[in-house]
């Protein structure tokens, strides 16, 4: 988890580990706000499609910057979801990521 997206971080872009954590905490404080707003939508809200696909862009932008693959893959399927005008599927998409999240934080 955190230590593929520093592992990512010095390889891809080169950063010595004493600068990684100015990047993470970024990285973190981004994956906060968007479990937050997708929190309403995993409790059973009425889904806003564009929300969604707006929050899932943004968190596209963020995880492929510090390589997240894991959270990638859950905001695309939840953005297909999304698409699809799923309510179950924006409901299972937004707490696997809320559920990521937690694991991050976890370690």
């Amino acid at each position: 988890m955190l230590t593929d997206v520093k592992q990512h971080l010095m390889t891809s872009l080169g950063l010595p580990e004493e600068m990684l954590t100015d990047f993470v905490d970024s990285f973190l404080m981004s994956f906060d706000e968007s479990a937050a707003a997708l929190k309403p939508f995993a409790e059973g809200a009425a889904p806003d499609w564009m929300e969604i696909r707006r929050i899932t862009h943004t968190i596209k932008g963020y995880a492929d910057g510090v390589g997240a693959d894991d959270l990638r893959a859950l905001s695309d399927a939840l953005n297909a979801a999304a698409h699809a005008e799923d309510a179950a599927g924006c409901r299972a998409g937004a707490q696997a990521i809320i559920d990521l999240r937690a694991r991050y934080a976890a370690g």
